[in-house]
């Protein structure tokens, strides 16, 4: 064989081996992309299934992966067996009927509430203000706090869901346990007030906590009581109002529709409202 015919040999061989390589790179590639496209529409499969939005459900999965790697210690992570999720208007009684809620659920863990834990300076200006802080800090915060082992028999979790970014992460929640073959039961309880009623009694335990604070600083006995601006201010509490009406109400909704939801008539007397709790959750 000539040296010209090797020379052309060996550049359609070079040819040949080139076009096959395209190939298989295309290949690679268009198997990449429909592997990327079946992972989104099974990712649209699911968060569709649980009705929640795709970014609920991406911002979940990059928390609850997180917390998987930062409790690696022994017994630092635990399911609760009931969760329940306690909510109202404010000025509903939430801090005053916990206690007979997680008598009927069985729960001997004081309840946790989501104010408290919003303590920091900035977490404080926004409430004092009538509005809500980030759902996503709430979240975690909520969320660590309730899956410490302390909590594996049961916890009443105070004020949250507020918003239905929050209600998508209580179903994402939810689904998390169902998936890694755990249970825990999901309650809702809900103290309905009419906005008469919240304003009024938002601007009572204002008024009590200023007696208190005054009698403490008189006497030098006795603790001071941190007060809100919407427990002095009508504008505020109003306000306040309204944003659990415009906001946490659609939220509630989302949880109805997903779990047991006991709804509570809490405007009458404490003795009438602590029955009525009593009576609507022991039958379940």
């Amino acid at each position: 064989m000539s040296r010209f015919v090797r020379a052309e040999f060996m550049a359609m061989k070079a040819k040949v081996f080139l076009a096959a390589l395209m190939v298989s790179l295309l290949g690679i590639l268009e198997g990449a992309v429909m592997d990327e496209q079946k992972g989104t529409a099974e990712k649209q499969t699911a968060w569709g299934a649980l009705g929640v939005s795709q970014k609920s459900y991406d911002e979940f999965a990059i928390f609850w992966e997180g917390l998987n790697k930062s409790t690696t210690k022994p017994g630092s992570f635990a399911i609760p067996r009931v969760i329940v999720w306690l909510n109202g208007a404010p000025g509903a009684g939430k801090g005053t009927n916990s206690t007979y809620v997680c008598d009927a659920f069985k729960i001997t863990q004081p309840p946790v509430v989501t104010s408290s834990l919003l303590n920091s300076p900035a977490f404080k200006k926004v409430k004092d203000a009538g509005k809500l802080v980030d759902d996503n800090e709430v979240t975690m915060l909520v969320f660590k706090h309730i899956l410490d082992k302390k909590y594996a028999d049961g916890v009443l979790v105070d004020g949250y869901p507020r918003t239905t970014t929050q209600a998508e992460w209580i179903k994402l929640l939810h689904n998390a346990i169902v998936r890694a073959q755990q249970k825990s039961d999901f309650q809702v309880v809900i103290l309905d007030v009419p906005e008469k009623v919240s304003i009024e009694r938002q601007l009572w335990r204002g008024q009590q906590a200023t007696i208190n604070n005054e009698k403490v600083k008189a006497t030098g006995r006795g603790e001071i009581i941190a007060i809100r601006q919407t427990d002095i201010d009508p504008a505020a509490a109003k306000e306040r109002y309204q944003v659990f009406t415009r906001q946490t109400k659609d939220a509630l909704k989302v949880l109805k529709n997903a779990f047991p939801c006991y709804h509570i008539q809490a405007d009458g007397s404490f003795s009438d409202v602590k029955a009525e709790i009593y009576d609507s959750l022991r039958k379940k």
